[in-house]
């Protein structure tokens, strides 16, 4: 999947300012999982023996925007089982658009969530 140009050029820019600071080592893309529940089922995934007080916690909103913010990564990705099992999906990444924080997707379908968002 090609990345769009604007993202390129805010990504570029965000190593350049690393570079020009002197960081070795700084943070490139956040991997946030708002819940810990997944729709699936797999073979070797140890997430379905938990018990379902562990399953069904959840990030809200605000607690999603905050990690990114104190992460100070620009770019998050959302992976895991199943992102759009969230109820606030839509909204977590309506506000890193307005905040522009590039957000990104592992799975196919959540497309249809940033798309829409």
């Amino acid at each position: 999947m090609a990345i769009p140009f604007f993202k390129e050029l805010r990504i570029g820019g965000y190593l350049i300012k690393q570079k020009l600071l002197g960081r070795k080592r700084y943070p490139l893309v956040l991997m946030l999982e708002p819940l810990f529940r997944c729709n699936l089922a797999c073979v070797g995934c140890g997430k379905i023996d938990y018990p379902d007080a562990i399953l069904n916690r959840r990030m809200s909103a605000q607690e999603c925007w905050d990690a990114a913010d104190e992460c100070g990564a620009p770019m998050v990705a959302i992976p895991g089982g199943e992102p759009l099992i969230h109820k606030e999906i839509g909204e977590i990444v309506r506000g890193w658009k307005r905040s522009s924080i590039c957000s990104s997707r592992r799975r196919t379908c959540f497309s249809q969530c940033i798309s829409t968002a």
